[in-house]
């Protein structure tokens, strides 16, 4: 995704996000950050990721299965994963990090001002 996109081809971030999670805030959605999710697979076994599974499950109205970390595991594993960065064919030399460096944090701060932390990122 880029920041600010590519005149009639392709939305910028400021309306993917408007469209996509900005505008869905404060309906009742259940709102799932990845780094959360990454943060209770890597710690399946934790009180805390039985919960934040639970509360995934019950928000879309599901009961939490028994096998529910053996699935998530699975379905979890990157070796699996086409969009894994270790499992991306990359033009030589060309590398994504592994976060945001803080010249894009600064333009995405420009392009969308309070974008980051309204989803809790800033």
């Amino acid at each position: 995704m880029m920041i600010f996109g590519i005149h009639q081809k392709s939305p910028a971030l400021l309306d993917i996000f408007t469209h996509n999670a900005a505008a869905w805030l404060g309906t009742g959605v259940h709102l799932v950050r990845y780094e959360d999710a990454v943060r209770a697979v890597k710690d399946i076994d934790a009180p805390a990721s039985r919960t934040f599974f639970g509360e995934l499950m019950d928000a879309a109205g599901i009961d939490l299965p028994e096998d529910w970390r053996e699935r998530v595991t699975i379905g979890a594993d990157r070796r699996q994963s086409r969009t894994a960065r270790e499992n991306l064919k990359l033009p030589e030399g060309l590398e994504f990090p592994a976060e945001l460096p803080e010249t894009q944090r600064r333009l995405v701060d420009f392009h969308a001002p309070g974008l980051r932390a309204l989803l809790g990122y800033a």
